[in-house]
């Protein structure tokens, strides 16, 4: 923004301005100036003023800023104005029928008033802060806006239908033709200026063409409003219509300004142009300001700014900056003025204290201290989760807290009950908190089936909830995946996702039927002997109710398990320096023989330089006898000191096969 050095003496009377001390006061207060340039006999600084700072927006409030920061006296002139005997409340009228964007409107009428050049003194000063000079009446507003921070507009009073104002939303199909030129649809969510019959003007944004002032202009309608900084900023955006008005009004402006600024424009419109001012404001809505007061605890100045300021000190500075501070013990209470809409918490008052006695007492320490927090463990699982199930080609997904009453009785864990909500937020049955991650993991899948994408592999983390048999809440977080239909797949994604978080836990699938897996084809997941959850198929019948393709393999598994079982210290574990020794193993045994009984018997004998047991495959069929079928194992052995024979390791192959054939009655497939 460009500040007229020559416009600042207007409120600052009595301290003529050196142009390079007042940019150091803005710069070290915060303002910073861009540059320093003379415009004739004038000097003007280019200002870059915050967001927050709208009060900055004007002549009057940076000569303000900088009466404060420099210790100086400021004068605002009251503006005065001769009123005619004639009420403008009884030639125009004003209604607003959207208040919740238009909280204040104001209006003044002037009647036979001249349309010509503005003065000299009102064109140089426009220019010097980057406007052209249009006429008297429209260089008024232009002049108290960058004056007050008071945006206004003038319309042409007589043609305006019926002298009336109605501040509302545009109507469907409604357009308007704006000063510039340019015809413009507007939507129901703009606020608009008009007429007894059609809108005149964008509010806050620019004025329509029809109602412009011109050359031929006798009488004017002066408006100075309020509007809603949200609306005006969808309006300016939507239409790519950016103003000096807009840009005010985005940041808010003083609530107390519309009144006082129209009674300013109006004396100078008088000044300039002549004519009568009739009497009186015609507004609607509410004006005014309710003061707000704001306290700053010195225990808290002191420890914020890491230095010891003295009470008095504190108390000055405060009052520089008009804010009428009051003593009271060890806290100062302040009363905002209404142009600062930045000041409503304590640390903005400390920001007030550190401006006016300067940044440069406060001290810069030359180390700074660092605490060191413990690493958060479940962070750092739920990372290694995440890493992994990307690794192995799954994407995560977040999906809805609650479950349709459909769904609700599936992968409940037994003896437990849905948890209803009081209220469903919408009109489908998603009554139900939900007891498992997986409902939701399995419409995301059905979802992606409809938009072309079958197969889709799908991870989460999160809470689950349900009553258990004693009717006590239960939340668990709990990891849930959905792979493709082969089980292996997701068998062994968990199976390397355990391995990761504690590499010598043993993991067991034990077989167990549980409420939403296909019955045969599901199995608990036990990882150190402590259950963390199950893994198999899709019941078909789920896989029915949500219309899917296929029944996925699935796995639900218990979040806070990982948490407490995780090795969080990194294992040394040096690369091996003599090659191992596979073995392949087949047993025929029984077909209620379990894979996991084979695992265990082997794993149980503690052979010699076993490392690794392997399963690959089980087969029924011929030449095998009815009932029974073929486990293949692979057995690996490794010395960590030398390279095995075939006879040492032929005699460990032999003990596993006679123990075999004494526990589990399996004989050996040749």
């Amino acid at each position: 923004m460009k500040i007229s050095l020559e416009w600042l003496g207007d409120f600052l009377p009595n301290a003529p301005l050196d142009p390079q001390a007042a940019a150091d006061a803005l710069m070290n207060g915060g303002l910073p100036v861009e540059s320093i340039e003379a415009h004739g006999d004038d000097t003007v600084l280019d200002v870059e003023v915050t967001s927050n700072r709208s009060d900055c927006l004007c002549h009057a409030g940076v000569a303000r800023e900088l009466a404060g920061l420099l210790d100086l006296p400021f004068h605002e002139p009251a503006p005065v104005a001769a009123e005619s005997a004639s009420p403008a409340a009884a030639a125009a009228g004003v209604t607003i029928e959207a208040l919740d964007l238009c909280p204040h409107y104001t209006a003044r009428l002037l009647r036979n008033i001249k349309v010509g050049p503005s003065p000299a003194w009102l064109v140089r000063r426009l220019e010097a802060v980057g406007l052209r000079a249009i006429n008297n009446v429209v260089d008024v507003t232009n002049y108290v806006m960058f004056e007050m921070g008071q945006p206004l507009h003038a319309f042409d009073f007589d043609k305006l239908a019926d002298g009336k104002i109605v501040v509302r939303r545009a109507r469907p199909g409604e357009k308007l033709t704006s000063i510039d030129g340019h015809a413009r649809e507007l939507a129901p969510d703009m606020l608009v200026i008009a007429d007894a019959r059609r809108p005149v003007a964008l509010a806050g944004v620019m004025g329509g063409l029809d109602t412009e002032v011109s050359g031929s202009t006798v009488n004017v309608l002066l408006e100075a409003a309020r509007f809603e900084p949200l609306s005006v900023r969808r309006t300016a955006r939507a239409l790519k219509l950016h103003s000096d008005s807009s840009y005010r009004f985005e940041r808010q402006i003083d609530p107390t300004l519309p009144a006082r600024a129209g009674l300013r424009a109006a004396q100078l419109i008088l000044d300039t142009a002549g004519g009568e001012l009739l009497a009186g404001l015609v507004e609607a809505g509410a004006g005014g300001h309710a003061p707000r007061t704001v306290t700053l605890r010195f225990a808290r100045l002191n420890k914020l700014l890491g230095i010891d300021v003295p009470t008095g000190r504190v108390v000055e500075a405060l009052a520089r900056m008009h804010l009428s501070p009051v003593l009271r013990g060890d806290v100062v209470a302040v009363t905002v003025p209404s142009a600062r809409l930045d000041l409503n918490v304590e640390v903005d008052l400390i920001e007030e204290v550190a401006r006016v006695i300067g940044y440069a007492q406060i001290p810069v320490r030359q180390t700074i201290s660092i605490r060191v927090t413990p690493p958060d463990l479940a962070a750092r699982a739920r990372d290694l989760i995440r890493t992994t199930m990307v690794a192995g080609g799954y994407f995560e997904a977040m999906t809805y807290s609650f479950v349709s009453d459909a769904l609700a009785p599936d992968f409940l864990p037994a003896d437990a009950r849905a948890l209803p909500r009081a209220e469903p937020a919408t009109r489908k049955a998603d009554a139900n908190l939900r007891p498992s991650l997986l409902p939701g993991l399995l419409e995301a899948v059905r979802y992606n089936e409809t938009a072309g994408t079958p197969g889709a592999h799908l991870f989460e983390t999160g809470a689950t909830f349900w009553y258990d048999s004693a009717g006590q809440l239960v939340e668990r977080r709990r990891l849930g995946l959905v792979g493709g239909t082969d089980l292996h797949d997701v068998r062994g994604l968990v199976e390397a996702l355990l391995a990761k978080l504690d590499a010598a836990r043993p993991v067991a699938i034990v077989p167990e039927d549980r409420a939403g897996y296909a019955r045969g084809v599901a199995g608990r997941v036990d990882w150190g002997g402590t259950p963390v959850g199950h893994l198999g198929l899709t019941d078909p019948r789920v896989a029915a109710k949500l219309s899917l393709r296929d029944a996925p393999a699935i796995a639900e598994l218990d979040f806070d398990a990982f948490v407490a079982g995780a090795q969080h210290v990194p294992q040394l574990r040096p690369l091996p320096d003599f090659p191992p020794v596979r073995r392949d193993l087949s047993l025929v045994v029984a077909d209620a023989v379990r894979y996991e009984q084979v695992e265990r018997l082997l794993r149980g004998l503690d052979l010699e330089h076993l490392e690794q047991v392997e399963y690959v495959t089980t087969y029924r069929g011929k030449p095998l006898e009815k009932g029974t079928k073929s486990v293949t194992t692979t057995l690996v052995f490794r010395s960590p000191t030398t390279t095995l024979t075939s006879e040492e390791v032929e005699a460990s192959v032999q003990r596993a096969v006679t123990a075999a054939q004494r526990d589990l009655n399996a004989t050996l497939r040749t």
